[in-house]
């Protein structure tokens, strides 16, 4: 048995040990020429143990030119790099295929890239050899005006340079966009010789907003040199209709001076120069005003091929408990700078919007961002909530667009616990119906007994039954009595020590529900706000007590549901005046 139950252990711990497990791949471009070089790099985290190495796939249109792996540990969990370096062999078409791992009894696969492997990256205007017929030329030609037009300007601008062993080349993909529309900015710094001490200094701008998109290296050859770079992208999107600019990007660096001696620079005593600093070409840009015909549901987002949709966290729950709502939208460019969603008005729920989440996929080419609300349904029943619309402006129709989530159900079942704290889920508007609040049955079973002649004969005597069940009677009226006055004396005390102990809201509101009850015999968990005042009137409470307390429920009610309330500090405080309010209650009472 005792091994049986090992096992199990045994299993459910593998089970969990690789579900912590986690695998991503990304390369550092998707278009590249035959005399540039592709990054790979693998990552997997929650690694506990052994190192395991990664499968890659089969790879004909590339040679692996290095391969390098970085470990770190943290609480006993392993991450690993695996960084590939990649020359290609041919141009065209190719799909990095599936990488697989395989760790605690399962295979994990990564997702398939595609890469564009172009002939030339050599511009028709700076081909120093020429070739011997047209054919050849053309080819070359046709060859750069293949790749992208932000790879095609920045090979131009690199070509131009070619003489000098270090230079710096900028482009950007749009000259012209439209307000919020999202434009790919690349930095380059070229070396053909090593350097010492080098620091980068990112680019002004003016009338845009910049967000890093990471960085990454290759190796180009010109006229014969080898050159390697570091690049640098960022994406802009314009803040306003206007004219808008990307300064001079800068490189300081230092080279060993050419005087030194081999012996010196064998040793360490190679002389090294002064900083030199290079800088970039600046970009101006003109940034277009959008349309005026804006839809209520336009936030800002341009571009296209954006995807809209919608979640609840659960498809069923119990009236006055909370379901999250999730609304999201991913596409190009950065999301982070348009507006916040607003969320309509669901009938029958109350709402507490949360702060969005806003980043960028795991290939960094798209962003997502991410809306949430709490809504916490008034009444039982089944309710569908209404698709939301989100909309965008598409530069190349020129025309805004619309997308709308698909509409939600949601199951509201009653309140399984009517006796724990206050219902915040119940209204003062209209009911559907008689209310049942809560329910008291007694069952009286008879047991028939066996008997002595004795106890016979005294069952004989009635009037002695009389007197017997009457003193009963008495005995059980005087202990519910007193049951009840003690439960009221005990009530403000009981209440007084929970509120002391309460570390979060649902502590006082199970401390306030208790007290309403014990001292007043007012059930709260069916009850909305506007009968708990009336009850309270009735007990004798002063129409001062009773907005004293209506205010204090409702900022409890803000307080359990709204996303960023919680602190340590504020319950402490909400406890302190809800104890000062019963104070004053007991008083007057």
């Amino acid at each position: 048995m005792k091994k049986f139950f090992l096992c199990i252990l045994y299993l459910c711990l593998a089970v969990y040990v690789a579900a912590e497990v986690q695998m991503t791949v990304q390369t550092d471009k998707v278009d590249l020429a035959l005399d540039d070089e592709l990054t790979l790099i693998v990552q997997v985290s929650g690694i506990r143990g052994n190192v395991v190495m990664p499968q890659l796939p089969s790879l004909p249109a590339f040679n692996i030119f290095s391969r390098n792996m970085t470990q770190s540990t943290v609480n006993g969990q392993t991450a690993l790099t695996f960084k590939y370096v990649m020359v290609p062999r041919f141009a065209g078409r190719t799909t990095i295929g599936p990488i697989t791992f395989k760790y605690g009894g399962k295979i994990y696969k990564t997702r398939p890239i595609n890469i564009r492997i172009y002939k030339s990256s050599v511009p028709e205007d700076q081909q120093t050899a020429a070739p011997k017929n047209r054919n050849t030329k053309s080819n070359k030609n046709a060859a750069f005006a293949q790749l992208p037009p932000l790879e095609r300007e920045l090979s131009s601008q690199a070509y131009a340079h070619a003489k000098e062993p270090y230079f710096m080349v900028s482009a950007i993909t749009n000259k012209t966009p439209y307000i919020g529309e999202s434009v790919i900015l690349a930095v380059r710094f070229y070396y053909a010789s090593g350097f010492y001490e080098a620091s980068y200094e990112n680019p002004p701008v003016s009338n845009l907003f910049m967000e890093d998109k990471g960085r990454s290296q290759g190796r180009q050859t010109i006229n014969g040199t080898i050159f390697n770079y570091e690049e640098k992208r960022y994406i802009l999107s314009g803040a306003e209709a206007g004219e808008a600019s990307v300064g001079e990007a800068r490189v300081t660096y230092r080279t060993a001076a050419g005087g030194s001696s081999l012996f010196d620079r064998f040793f360490g005593g190679a002389v090294i120069s002064g900083p030199i600093t290079i800088t970039s070409r600046p970009i101006s840009l003109s940034v277009r005003p959008l349309p005026s015909n804006k839809p209520a549901s336009f936030y800002g987002a341009v571009g296209s091929g954006f995807t809209f949709s919608a979640r609840l966290d659960k498809s069923e729950t119990e009236a006055g408990d909370a379901v999250t709502l999730v609304a999201i939208v991913k596409g190009p460019g950065n999301l982070k700078t348009t507006s916040d969603l607003i969320f309509p008005q669901f009938t029958g729920f109350t709402s507490y919007p949360a702060a969005p989440e806003a980043g960028f996929m795991e290939d960094n080419s798209r962003s997502y961002k991410a809306f949430q609300t709490v809504l916490v349904p008034h009444a039982p029943g089944t309710y569908s909530l209404e698709g939301i619309n989100w909309s965008y402006f598409d530069p190349q129709t020129g025309s805004y667009k619309t997308l709308t989530a698909r509409p939600l159900s949601l199951q509201v079942n009653p309140s399984s616990h009517p006796e724990k704290s206050l219902d915040f889920g119940a209204t003062s508007g209209p009911g559907n119906g008689v209310q049942s609040l809560q329910q008291d049955i007694r069952y009286v079973k008879n047991v028939q007994q066996s008997s002595v002649s004795f106890l016979h004969q005294l069952s004989t005597w009635k009037w002695l039954h009389v007197l017997a069940f009457g003193w009963l009677a008495v005995c059980l009226f005087i202990a519910c009595i007193g049951k009840k006055t003690a439960a009221k004396k005990q009530a403000y005390q009981h209440a007084k020590t929970k509120l002391k102990k309460a570390k979060t809201y649902e502590h006082i509101s199970d401390a306030l529900a208790d007290y309403l009850r014990d001292k007043w015999n007012i059930s709260t968990a069916s009850l909305p706000l506007k009968d708990i005042l009336t009850a309270l009137h009735k007990r004798g409470v002063s129409a001062a007590d009773q907005r004293t307390f209506a205010a204090l429920w409702k900022e409890l009610e803000s307080a359990r549901f709204a996303p960023s309330a919680g602190t340590e500090a504020a319950v402490a405080n909400f406890a302190q005046r809800s104890a000062e309010l019963l104070k004053t209650w007991e008083k007057r009472a």
